[in-house]
């Protein structure tokens, strides 16, 4: 039987979504905080307070405003903006003067660790947690404070340490939420979710939204009479072939029991029909329903309840036509 793994999160439109998401919240919390400290750095409420040179944080606000506008422009591209993430706070603490502001600024990486852990594969997650440990190690060693050795120590276990323990929790937490566990697609509240991302990223009249509803013909027949987890098997069958047939970008979701459906956009909905034609080929124990509309206009809400029409037209066609093709297209 097939069994649900932790996602590639980078690999699918709602997992990039979410990706994008935290990371803009990310950005903008700590170049608020940079912003704050520079201000009070170079305006203290008291000499005695003061932590730092100002240079690393005006540097650190300055790539968060930039990978902010990055994202702003071109959000299907995160790389500079994590670059940008990864850089900005140790540049911020190799200016310290101050082990507590050291300390305070640990947070950052500890946070930003986790996210990586959670949202990236995970060779390149290591890749660029292993990255942001040394930065940060590096800024530790060059900022003009005393340090002891264990505070080395310290910065290491605790940004791997974040990683590893809170950041695969979290990554578990969000696949279980919102993943179908027999077939490993998104359940409806992963459904939900990435539509309502791909249609607010795609949402133009160049583009067309369409919506497949599929249903598979005679699976109760299967469950009474080979068990159930023959049925699950079948379930899961379907699902690996529809993964591998629908476009790169679309959301594949299973809604419940045997109904299934796919958001796809494209220039002019072929591609959809497309995936409507390769499933009729490869899937023919399947009926299929089909809607688009614009993207600048489009409902997903109203597009399913159209496709989700056409697929009982198509199911009532199939049980009279026995013989015949048993999709809608």
């Amino acid at each position: 039987m097939y069994r649900v793994r932790l996602l590639d999160f980078a690999g699918s439109d709602f997992h990039s979504a979410q990706q994008i998401r935290l990371l803009r919240i990310y950005l903008s919390l700590t170049t608020f905080l940079y912003v704050y400290g520079v201000v009070f750095t170079i305006w203290p409420l008291h000499p005695e307070l003061t932590y730092a040179n100002p240079t690393g944080g005006l540097i650190a606000i300055v790539l968060g405003v930039a990978a902010l506008a990055w994202l702003a422009i071109k959000p299907d591209t995160p790389a500079p903006a994590t670059l940008a993430a990864i850089a900005a706070t140790p540049l911020v603490m190799a200016f310290h003067i101050s082990i507590a502001a050291e300390l305070a600024c640990l947070i950052a990486p500890m946070f930003l660790a986790m996210y990586l852990r959670a949202f990236y594969p995970a060779r390149r997650a290591l890749v660029l947690i292993g990255f942001l440990t040394v930065a940060s190690v590096v800024a530790l060693a060059v900022a003009p404070i005393r340090k002891l050795g264990v505070d080395y120590l310290i910065w290491i276990v605790a940004i791997v340490g974040a990683a590893e323990s809170f950041g695969l929790v979290m990554r578990a937490l969000v696949t279980s939420a919102c993943t179908d566990p027999l077939t490993g697609l998104l359940n409806r509240a992963g459904w939900e979710i990435a539509t309502r991302n791909l249609l607010a990223r795609r949402r133009s009249p160049n583009v067309t939204i369409s919506v497949v509803v599929m249903d598979l013909d005679g699976f109760k027949q299967i469950n009474d009479t080979l068990g159930h987890l023959a049925g699950d098997e079948h379930l899961a069958d379907r699902a690996r072939r529809w993964r591998e047939l629908v476009p790169r970008d679309a959301v594949l979701a299973r809604l419940g029991g045997d109904e299934f459906a796919a958001c796809i956009a494209d220039r002019d909905g072929s591609s959809a029909e497309q995936f409507v034609v390769d499933v009729g080929h490869h899937t023919p124990d399947t009926s299929v329903g089909m809607a688009s509309q614009p993207g600048d206009t489009a409902d997903i809400a109203e597009l399913y309840a159209l496709a989700d029409a056409e697929l009982y037209a198509a199911k009532s066609r199939n049980r009279g036509n026995r013989g015949g093709s048993p999709h809608a297209y």
